[in-house]
């Protein structure tokens, strides 16, 4: 986490988490891992300058990158891949190492192919 000066009267805080969730398969016992990278800057206002409710940040961004689960899939749950599934989850583009914390993946189109997870 990090923050910096925003507009006058005002301090934005970044944020920028991967969380790394271990899945087991049903039936079974094989466990793959799901990335989600999230960024997040929020704002804090200077009450005397803006009309806020006190003790609340405002949101001005908020941005996701998953690996390792059908991108395809909108149901707002995670569908990791198996080293058994016969179809993975299809992949595009350069590998993409979802630990590297320097850069923000691209992901326009499609999943990534991950160098790791």
């Amino acid at each position: 986490m990090t923050f910096e000066g925003g507009r006058p009267g005002s301090v934005e805080v970044h944020a920028d988490y991967t969380f790394v969730y271990p899945v087991v398969k049903p039936g079974g016992d094989e466990v793959a891992r799901t990335i989600v990278r999230r960024r997040l800057t929020t704002v804090l206002y200077d009450p005397a300058r803006y009309r806020v409710t006190t003790g609340k940040l405002a949101l001005l961004r908020f941005d996701s990158r998953f690996g390792n689960t059908a991108c395809e899939v909108y149901d707002g749950l995670l569908h990791p891949r198996f080293d058994s599934d016969p179809s993975a989850p299809h992949t595009a583009g350069e590998l993409v190492d979802p630990y590297e914390r320097r850069t923000w993946p691209d992901q326009e189109e499609g999943c990534p192919a991950l160098s790791r997870t």
